[in-house]
């Protein structure tokens, strides 16, 4: 039984229910209570089914909705899949006060679990791209040329735009030799080689030819930044405060941070749902939990 901190007064006087029989129904839930009551003639106990099951403000007086304790003891009785449920009704900003209990690189393991998109949308509403490429290691840099989603006539006309210099540099890093030769040419040799030996070539530009070519793509195909792992979209946000971080989270609706939450154990998710509105709350039980209603005992201290 979920026992709740109930208004006994407001039971008794609703409820044509005395002080003393109401202490003798200390096992009993309140359904069983009203269904005990109703047996002995006790008309107004006979329509309390009809009163929490059509009624949510009455529900919500019944069941004192208003604690946040009483909520979050129905919510520890809901599985995973009604909780994320319940963590729809949550606007935007209740979810980002949800995630603040966690420690800030518990927060960015979190972030991980986005969507690419909502990730994509979080960094890019922080820093412009330029910013996030002079912010992660090369290494990164060097998975994003593995995309599929790139292909080869991409590349080279992003690397119609990358400086003659780091196209030299480029071939230098190759060959070990040095590179006199013009873009032209250069453009040329790389649209002769095989695919290895081109993708060989991509990565060995200097780190600033790297992300020239990176900006080139994403100029040309914005979208293409979700191709970054969620590990490197994450990554400048390792020396950010916590606070930066949450408030960056705003940018995003309510059911594109669940994936964030999804995995997380029980008592953290209900607790997260707690911050649901009482009204909205009493709705939902009304209509989906019944069973969960017909649980609900009273805590007598």
């Amino acid at each position: 039984m979920i026992s709740l901190d109930l208004d006994l007064s407001y039971l008794c006087s609703q409820y044509n229910i005395g002080t003393s029989a109401m202490q003798q129904y200390q096992n009993m839930s309140v359904v069983q209570i009203m269904q005990t009551e109703a047996a002995k003639g006790n008309t107004a106990a006979a329509k309390f089914m009809l009163q929490i099951t059509t009624n949510p403000e009455e529900l919500a007086k019944v069941f004192q909705l208003i604690n946040p304790k009483n909520r979050y003891l129905i919510l520890m009785n809901m599985n995973q899949n009604d909780l994320m449920m319940i963590m729809e009704y949550l606007d935007p900003k209740e979810m980002v006060l949800g995630l603040s209990i966690f420690t800030h690189d518990a927060l960015i393991k979190l972030m991980q679990n986005l969507p690419p998109e909502s990730l994509a949308t979080v960094v890019l509403s922080t820093m412009d791209s330029n910013k996030f490429l002079n912010s992660i290691p090369e290494k990164y840099m060097d998975e994003f040329f593995t995309s599929d989603k790139i292909d080869r006539n991409m590349f080279m006309k992003a690397l119609e735009d990358v400086d003659e210099e780091q196209l030299q540099k480029m071939m230098e890093n190759i060959s070990g030799q040095s590179c006199y030769d013009d873009r032209d040419t250069i453009l040329q040799q790389m649209g002769s080689m095989t695919d290895d030996n081109f993708m060989r070539a991509v990565t060995s530009f200097e780190p600033e030819g790297k992300k020239q070519l990176i900006a080139n793509l994403l100029e040309e195909k914005p979208d293409l930044f979700e191709e970054f792992s969620a590990e490197a979209m994450t990554h400048p946000f390792n020396v950010m405060e916590k606070e930066d971080i949450l408030k960056s989270l705003t940018v995003l609706e309510t059911k594109e941070m669940l994936p964030m939450v999804q995995d997380l154990p029980q008592e953290i998710m209900a607790l997260i749902a707690t911050q649901i509105d009482p009204k909205v709350f009493s709705e939902i039980l009304c209509s989906d939990f019944a069973s969960i209603i017909a649980n609900c005992g009273i805590n007598f201290g």
